[in-house]
């Protein structure tokens, strides 16, 4: 594949962004004139609004601009995708990136859907058996066959993120899920569930609902989210997306694309991230949301806080703003430290280091929202209760916190 058309959909009409070209080792996009006529720069940091042809940087995205390497896959949906094509005799490797987007088609995060796709999106909206979809999960984890592995692919995309997820339709009043699709379900909103890695505990799904709930009272503004019970009792953890709104859609741009940083060896700093908010959306709100989610990584131990667990959305206006928190759990990334620095210290930042940023920024609420966060997450255990996790579990995450806030 050599081009591919990319689309941009708000509502129920599609227009055409732009198109993507190889042309040897370089990948170029051109906005459409269009686009250029009705639309927003969809990524203000890194391509011109103009309808110069531009050239994807070699690193770190293979070629790509960073806003559309957003939509490949991450750990999970690269293996899914694997197994997917060595059915077919295809070798990951041997995909160049505008192939490796095709199979993305209409399913990707945002509003951006590529052309033509390798997706056949043939969706008949049949239930959701989590137990059922849990052991084939463990199975392709495993290195084992599984026999949903085409479906898995067919039904629920490349979700991004390490662990194993799904994406789904949820109908609230009548508590029925159904497998996905790119076309609206009357009654039924969409949703991600995810599922345990190998590493992960075995109450991960609990921590991350009692982290839902620790956030919310902290401030934190966040989607819905949601403990789903499987037939055998055991929960898994839901959030409603928020870059779908019924029918509707909103463009989404990581931190990771929006700066052209390599998530996996971030150089990302909190001060860079506020000062990303303050350009794009210019207001105080997006300084006050992106302290209160720094504090709060910073006090709950969310230490796998690099730049693909931030994101920005933009609406069909052009307007941007801080998209809401997730990804929000009890973890430490492969280094031991934070992911993102917090004014350059990544081992053990806190108060000072929240206030440094503050001052710079002039965020005049900054005092009581850092001691609100820290008080809030100081209830851990409280928290923890109310999402029925174990003693055994609570206990030693409730230790690490305390030294933290001490």
């Amino acid at each position: 594949m050599e081009k591919l058309n990319v689309f941009i959909r708000f509502l129920n009409e599609e227009k055409l962004l732009g198109q993507l070209v190889v042309d040897d080792a370089n990948i170029l996009f051109k906005y459409s004139e269009q686009y250029l006529n009705t639309g927003s720069n969809i990524s203000p940091f890194k391509l011109v609004f103009n309808n110069d042809i531009q050239r994807g940087p070699v690193v770190p995205f293979k070629g790509l601009h960073g806003v559309f390497s957003d939509a490949l896959p991450d750990a999970w949906g690269q293996l899914l995708m694997r197994k997917h094509l060595n059915k077919k005799g295809i070798a990951l490797e041997t995909l160049n990136m505008l192939e490796y987007l095709s199979y993305v088609g209409e399913n990707g995060l945002g509003s951006l859907i590529y052309r033509p796709s390798n997706n056949s999106n043939d969706i008949d909206y049949t239930s959701v058996n989590l137990d059922h979809i849990n052991t084939n999960v463990n199975e392709v984890l495993k290195g084992e066959g599984s026999e949903i592995i085409d479906q898995l692919f067919a039904k629920d995309g490349s979700p991004g993120g390490a662990r194993p997820k799904i994406y789904v339709r949820y109908n609230e009043v009548k508590d029925t899920l159904v497998y996905g699709g790119t076309h609206y379900l009357d009654g039924y909103d969409d949703w991600i569930i995810k599922f345990a890695s190998t590493v992960d505990a075995n109450e991960i799904a609990n921590i991350e609902m009692a982290y839902h709930y620790m956030a919310l009272d902290a401030g934190l503004e966040m989607s819905q989210c949601k403990l789903f019970i499987g037939q055998s009792g055991k929960t898994y953890f839901g959030t409603k997306r928020f870059d779908r709104i019924g029918n509707s859609r909103l463009h989404m741009i990581s931190a990771a694309g929006l700066l052209h940083d390599d998530y996996e060896r971030s150089q990302l700093d909190y001060g860079t991230l506020l000062q990303a908010g303050g350009e794009l959306g210019g207001n105080a709100d997006i300084y006050e949301q992106i302290l209160r989610q720094a504090a709060f990584n910073v006090f709950a131990h969310n230490r796998d806080d690099h730049s693909k667990n931030f994101a920005f959305l933009m609406n069909a206006s052009g307007q941007w703003k801080f998209a809401p928190s997730y990804d929000l759990t009890f973890s430490s990334s492969s280094q031991g430290q934070h992911s993102t620095t917090c004014a350059g210290n990544g081992t053990n930042p806190g108060t000072k280091e929240l206030l440094e940023l503050a001052e710079h920024f002039s965020i005049k609420k900054a005092k009581a929202i850092i001691e609100k966060v820290k008080d809030t997450v100081s209830n851990w255990n409280d928290y923890a209760e109310k999402a029925e996790v174990s003693k055994n579990m609570r206990e030693p995450i409730n230790k690490v916190i305390r030294s933290i806030i001490s």
